[in-house]
């Protein structure tokens, strides 16, 4: 068929066949289908905005309970802290800094120089506390996330695990290449219910106290031990729970009996090698020390923890004595960290943390002065 023929039949068609087409194609498409089409493509929009809302709110720990903030570490007279919804922050010299936003990530631990954080991808990221220089040195490729823990002489294990197939394991890495030194275990499996875990145990600057269990492991009774010598005479034991938050001392509830109605004294652990046992006056926290002393908040005195701001104690194991440092402002204190010279604390429920100084008669701490009440703005 030529063009010409093709031309003088579409010219020969008949105008109503035309006109029917038409009306055909109009009731194809009905106006009420645009508003569906923009309804549809909103709905696609506000989702994305929905899930991306989501994912932020979820990376600043807002679908979670607890405190706003938590007491930190004091490294080389520098206090390092982690606030809820903002991240690890940095105070020095009554000056504050954010290392860290809490969005980029999912724990934090300090080593010698640097601060290790892992994120969201199961990668550990390591920053240089000179330079806040910052570089990933860990990744697992089947790894769904990673905890950690840094060793002394700044070496780290991981703990890899991998939720989707329901296993894990460890690694011993270098805490500055992130070369991997040493598979500590095999692919453990989340239901391995015959595997047998270690003792617990709790290193005390270089004291390693073993907790070895009495009796059935299901009751959770334990003798603590050091070097397999028993710290408590028969009869005695302790749960394996802790009953204070720093690194330099560890104390435990002693029960005398067959269950935990009957707490008599309270085992205390220094780093340097001494240990008392201290009569049950009450269950306090401690949560720092200065020489020998203890310093702890008591949770149990609502005089002592309340809103009329009082609450930090000094006890000497050496002499039995027990005294208030006085404060000269208003505080209630949740929880704090200490060195000889700084006592940083924070309340619960709030974002704000405070710097005091500790003020002495001789060697004995009296007193606190405070020298900024909102360290984090």
């Amino acid at each position: 068929m030529k063009a010409n023929d093709l031309l003088d039949m579409i010219g020969n068609v008949d105008d109503n066949i035309i006109e029917e087409a038409k009306q055909k194609k109009k009731a194809i498409l009905p106006r009420w289908t645009k508003w569906l089409a923009t309804a549809a493509c909103l709905c696609l929009v506000l989702g994305g905005i929905a899930a991306g809302t989501f994912n932020i709110l979820y990376r600043l720990d807002y679908f979670k309970l607890g405190c706003n903030t938590l007491s930190g570490t004091i490294v080389d007279d520098q206090y390092y802290y982690f606030v809820r919804h903002s991240g690890v922050w940095r105070y020095s010299n009554g000056k504050a800094e954010k290392l860290i936003g809490d969005y980029w990530m999912r724990g934090y631990a300090l080593g010698e120089n640097c601060l290790y954080y892992d994120d969201y991808s199961a990668n550990l990221h390591r920053i240089d506390l000179q330079t806040l220089k910052k570089k990933k040195i860990y990744s697992a490729s089947d790894a769904t996330h990673i905890d950690f823990s840094v060793k002394d002489g700044g070496n780290v294990i991981v703990t890899v695990y991998n939720s989707k197939k329901r296993y894990y394991y460890e690694v011993l890495i270098d805490g500055e290449t992130g070369e991997v030194l040493e598979r500590l275990t095999d692919k453990i499996s989340y239901d391995d219910t015959d595997r047998s875990d270690a003792d617990p145990h709790y290193i005390i600057g270089y004291r390693d106290i073993v907790l070895v269990p009495i009796g059935e492991a299901s009751e959770r009774k334990y003798m603590p031990t050091e070097n397999g010598k028993a710290l408590l005479p028969e009869g005695s034991w302790v749960s394996d729970s802790i009953c204070n938050f720093c690194e330099e001392v560890k104390s435990f509830v002693v029960y005398n009996g067959s269950d935990a109605s009957e707490e008599s004294e309270v085992l205390i652990i220094f780093a340097d090698g001494k240990t008392y046992l201290k009569p049950k006056e009450e269950k306090p926290f401690y949560a720092g020390t200065i020489g020998h002393i203890l310093l702890y908040v008591d949770h149990d005195d609502p005089e002592n923890y309340g809103s009329d701001g009082s609450g930090i104690w000094c006890y000497d194991p050496d002499s039995k004595e027990k005294w208030q440092l006085n404060i000269n402002a208003e505080y209630s204190f949740y929880a704090f960290t200490n060195d000889d010279v700084m006592l940083y604390s924070c309340e619960p429920w709030n974002h704000d943390q405070a710097a005091w100084k500790i003020v002495y008669e001789g060697n004995r701490p009296v007193a606190l002065q405070l020298i900024d009440d909102k360290i984090t703005d």
